[in-house]
């Protein structure tokens, strides 16, 4: 068995950090670690649980990460089991988070959709437009100086 983890460790080195580092940041973390509280890595998966036979579990299950993907979990109020993970690039990755299930992270994905970027709509928040206003109107074609003389 350490046999096959061991080749699959050093053939496939950037996988087995994803793997390690997903377990690290689900076990408590240390005073200057980030970790998540609430999610934890299935049994078959852990670290902890299954030592080697996690790494292996895993691979079978996600197989080997390609260059320029991470691990995303497709729902993220779920933990990392096999069914909720899959490989994403940075961009599916950082719109999927638990920010982007809020109303104010639904009317920014509205606004970007729209072509209104987020300095635009945090402004317009500020200046205490509606959100469903802020995300969907147009900005203006005239410049600013122009419109208030």
């Amino acid at each position: 068995m350490s046999s096959i983890y061991t080749s699959i460790r050093k053939e496939y080195p950037r996988t087995w950090r994803i793997w390690y580092r997903m377990n690290r940041r689900c076990e408590k973390p240390g005073p200057h670690e980030k970790g998540y509280i609430d999610v934890i890595v299935c049994e078959d998966w852990s670290k902890e649980e299954s030592g080697e036979m996690g790494f292996i579990n895993f691979f079978d299950h996600m197989g080997p990460s390609e260059k320029d993907l991470s691990i995303d979990r497709i729902n993220p109020f779920g933990d990392y089991e096999p069914g909720n993970c899959r490989w994403v690039d940075r961009i599916v990755q950082n719109n999927n988070t638990r920010f982007h299930t809020t109303p104010r992270g639904k009317m920014i994905h509205l606004a970007i959709k729209n072509g209104i970027n987020k300095r635009t709509f945090y402004g317009r928040c500020k200046r205490g437009w509606a959100m469903i206003d802020a995300a969907t109107l147009p900005p203006s074609s005239t410049k600013y100086k122009k419109r208030i003389m």
